[in-house]
């Protein structure tokens, strides 16, 4: 009975020391629910600011008589959308240090102000000129992406993060389906509800104010809100005022006496974080570095592909496009951003939890080089189904939709790698106080590519059409061709978390 009694104890014991040796999955956080639906809000403004202008620009560019050969406008549109990252590209890395610096909330408001006031003098633009300035001074004067992906980095950890990650790109999904559809359904207010805004003459002469002041609105709703509501993240200021409020804790109070007379001194100060690291440091690491090409190469698909379909989607069927108006480019658009959301919210939780970053993050980029190889299949049946009199037969225009759904669904299937960038962006920084210096970095890489995708693949789409290059074909060649290049990127990420796993393990 006694060695029956000792082999049960060791047993046990044996057991016990088993359980301690084999690691537990810690318990997952919960989220700051709060903070993050008002961070949620904030970055609204600038996807509906950036997207509203889709739906009308070429029409705006037309209007604006800025050529007299159709198929040149879309070089200047693709001008006007590029001018926005073009302007971000030397300013949204500073916004990050400076947030590093001063706290991410005052670079929030600064960031929406600047958002605000680009929207406004856009809808009264009346030449090119002043349309570039208007775009110009929203890039410029706004780091708000960087800022809020850093905030969300400091209020998540590694629990939790997973959750958090995918919020920003629902809320430029959003932003996605709202800023098109106010573009679409408000320009042009005076001659399409004639009997609502027909007696406004400044909403004749200026045809494209009512949806930017629209937007300008949005955006200082969305300041207003973060003021009362965004509270710091930044760890040195997050740490000084805890270490404030230990001091007052412990200091008595005599009567007659106030909390501003008690002498608080803090060992951490927010002007002069530790562990700040330059720009190239952070460049020459393999790990960052090899995330910022991905990102750069992922951007510069998203917003090229957003360009193109909306430039291939207004111009006419001999053209090599599909002949959409403003208001049907503004629902697909919608649409699509609703589908978006749709993936972002349902199924990218389940991939990410299932199937590890790296091998999501390349099987996302493999979906470029279908989305847009599709769309030439689009005009393809446009073309066979195009009448005597210019319209498409029902089967024709049928064939048109679905294939518009497919090459939607394409591109955002393939839009899901912006949340794994998030992550991976997080993972590959040395520690959280740069993580402002690491989001600024990655903005501006993607800033570089949204200035040169939008103009790029915009001209080589009248450049194909103007010279019937492979039948006008050529750009979709070309972009495919960049597509797989974007894989063979995806293909050499480096995810930091995994490394420091191993690193912990040995």
């Amino acid at each position: 009975m006694t060695a029956s009694n000792d082999l049960r104890d060791e047993s046990t014991s044996q057991l016990d020391e088993h359980a301690r040796l084999v690691p537990t999955k810690p318990a997952r956080t919960p989220l700051p629910r709060g903070q993050l639906a008002i961070l949620c809000l904030t970055r609204l403004a600038e996807p509906i600011a950036y997207t509203q202008i889709f739906p009308y620009v070429n029409q705006m560019m037309a209007d604006l008589h800025v050529t007299d050969d159709p198929s040149q406008i879309g070089f200047y549109s693709g001008l006007v959308d590029s001018i926005f990252a073009l302007a971000q590209l030397p300013t949204i890395y500073r916004w990050g240090k400076f947030s590093d610096r001063i706290g991410r909330k005052p670079v929030l408001l600064m960031g929406l102000t600047g958002v605000a006031l680009s929207s406004f003098c856009f809808g009264l633009s009346n030449s090119l000129i002043t349309a570039l300035i208007a775009r110009s001074l929203a890039g410029a004067l706004s780091g708000n992406s960087a800022i809020i992906q850093s905030m969300i980095g400091e209020l998540t950890d590694e629990t939790n993060v997973g959750q958090a990650a995918p919020l920003t790109g629902i809320c430029w999904s959003l932003g996605c389906i709202i800023g098109p559809l106010i573009g679409g359904t408000f320009s042009h207010p005076a001659t399409r509800y004639p009997d609502l805004f027909g007696d406004f003459a400044f909403l004749h002469g200026h045809p494209y104010f009512l949806p930017s002041f629209i937007s300008t609105t949005i955006t200082l709703i969305s300041a207003f809100l973060g003021y009362i509501f965004v509270e710091e993240t930044l760890p040195s200021i997050v740490a000084a005022k805890k270490l404030e409020k230990a001091a007052l804790a412990a200091q008595p109070v005599t009567y007659g006496s106030t909390t501003k007379d008690l002498p608080i001194r803090s060992t951490s100060s927010p002007a002069t974080p530790a562990n700040e690291l330059s720009a190239w440091d952070i460049l020459t690491h393999p790990t960052a570095r090899s995330v910022f090409l991905s990102g750069f190469m992922l951007s510069g698909f998203a917003i090229g592909f957003d360009i193109v379909f909306t430039l291939f989607s207004y111009t006419t069927i001999d053209l090599g496009g599909i002949g959409r108006d403003p208001a049907q480019i503004g629902q697909a658009l919608s649409s699509a951003g609703l589908l978006s959301m749709t993936l972002q919210l349902f199924a990218f939780p389940v991939l990410q939890r299932r199937i590890r970053s790296v091998h999501l993050y390349m099987a996302l980029m493999a979906m470029w080089p279908l989305a847009y190889g599709a769309l030439p299949f689009i005009n393809l049946v446009a073309r066979m189904g195009k009448q005597a009199d210019g319209t498409l037969s029902p089967a024709a225009e049928s064939g048109v939709w679905v294939g518009i759904a497919i090459a939607m669904a394409f591109g955002k299937v393939a839009c899901m790698a912006f949340a794994l960038n998030v992550l991976l962006v997080k993972n590959a920084a040395p520690n959280k106080q740069a993580l402002g210096s690491m989001y600024g970095l990655s903005q501006t890489c993607s800033s570089i590519a949204r200035s040169i995708s939008p103009a790029f693949v915009s001209s080589l789409f009248a450049w194909s059409a103007e010279h019937e290059l492979l039948g006008g074909n050529l750009v979709w060649v070309i972009m495919f061709a960049l597509g797989a290049v974007g894989v063979f990127a995806a293909m050499n990420v480096i995810d930091g978390s995994e490394i420091q796993k191993e690193q912990e393990q040995n």
